[in-house]
């Protein structure tokens, strides 16, 4: 076998060993894909590790029977302080978002997001609709 073949042999059965093993897959665009479901009153999603300057493609369904909706923000001090919050300060403190009014039940909204630099303190999921985060609607995230 020549060297040339040998070597697209190697790559080849790389690639197919990469993607059996699952990871985080990236799409056409080269975004990390991050499947997040919605429930009543969960957050699950398929990647929890992030990394500063990746860009990831966040899909988000909504799973449930009412609106709920997807924010990514610093971890309140406790569920007091965040029930303490108006809605325009949970906002401001949202690194992304997408609102209530675009996750109505059985929805799916897609959105991009790159975190430029691992954000201090705990980051996390959250639905932060009236009495939803006291629920247990929300769900910690961690940094390479």
């Amino acid at each position: 076998m020549s060297y040339k073949k040998f070597l697209v042999f190697v790559i080849a059965a790389a690639t197919l060993l990469l993607a059996a093993c699952g990871g985080n897959q990236a799409n056409t665009d080269g975004a990390v894909d991050v499947r997040v479901t919605l429930g009543e009153f969960t957050i699950k999603s398929s990647v929890t590790e992030f990394e500063p300057g990746v860009q990831y493609h966040f899909i988000v369904t909504n799973e449930g029977v009412v609106p709920h909706e997807f924010m990514i923000m610093p971890v309140a001090l406790d569920g007091m302080e965040m029930a303490g919050m108006s809605m325009e300060e949970k906002d401001a403190l949202a690194f992304m978002m997408i609102e209530a009014d675009e996750l109505p039940p059985g929805a799916t909204v897609e959105a991009d997001y790159t975190f430029t630099s691992a954000p201090e303190g705990d980051i996390e999921f959250v639905c932060a609709l009236p009495g939803h985060f006291e629920a247990g609607m929300h769900s910690s995230i961690a940094f390479k």
